[in-house]
């Protein structure tokens, strides 16, 4: 991951493969993500970002965390994704910067924050319309 100087703070200079909680009954394909039935998240290549909503050395830990978080919140309100599956997505959030390493008491912290983010969903959205309606709690 690279800090960018344009819109955003960090650009993903390689493919991000992540296993997740959100299982959609058919595969999502964007220009940017694609989320497989199976769970497995794809964050391709180019993807920006802003990155962890903290300031300090111990947040290079909480990068991946947040990119995640910010894929999942983006597919939710582009109505890729139902958007009752933000409680997985902020769960997502804090155990993935616990697993990269970020102190236990700073992911809480930003999971606390996330849990308080609304989520609005846009109109229109720029990607190309998949057939997500079926997904339920349950896949979340």
């Amino acid at each position: 991951m690279q800090q960018s100087n344009k819109l955003h703070k960090y650009t993903l200079q390689e493919d991000v493969h992540v296993l997740i909680g959100i299982k959609p009954p058919t595969d999502i394909i964007t220009s940017d993500v694609s989320l497989l039935r199976g769970g497995r998240l794809i964050i391709k290549q180019g993807y920006q970002w802003d990155g962890p909503k903290c300031r300090g050395f111990w947040c290079k830990n909480a990068v991946r965390g947040a990119l995640v978080h910010s894929v999942l919140y983006k597919l939710m309100q582009e109505q890729h994704i139902p958007t009752n599956c933000k409680e997985v997505a902020d769960k997502t959030l804090l155990m993935q910067c616990i697993d990269d390493g970020t102190p236990s008491i700073v992911a809480r912290l930003l999971y606390s924050m996330a849990k308080r983010e609304k989520l609005t969903t846009s109109k229109q959205s720029p990607f190309k319309q998949t057939s997500t309606n079926s997904v339920n709690s349950s896949n979340c």
